[in-house]
């Protein structure tokens, strides 16, 4: 598995089997696709604003357990 982060257009690609070629792209939303391969697998994951849309959010759940994590050790 490879992750890809453009940060200049903030889209995140999670290439699950490199070197599988795409057959074709499904839309699951305005902001994620799939890939799938020739066999029916999902081959990759494109999120578009992935900023706003993986990154904030999951960066503000690791700092609120990280958070309660230190509360503990006090």
């Amino acid at each position: 598995m490879k992750i890809l982060y453009d940060e200049e257009r903030d889209i995140l690609y999670i290439d699950l089997a490199p070197g599988k070629k795409v057959r074709e792209t499904k839309p699951l939303n305005d902001d994620v696709f799939v890939d799938v391969g020739e066999d029916g697998e999902i081959v990759g994951i494109e999120i578009w604003r992935a900023s706003v849309t993986i990154i904030e959010p999951l960066a503000r759940h690791i700092a609120e357990k990280a958070r309660k994590a230190l509360e503990l050790v006090k």
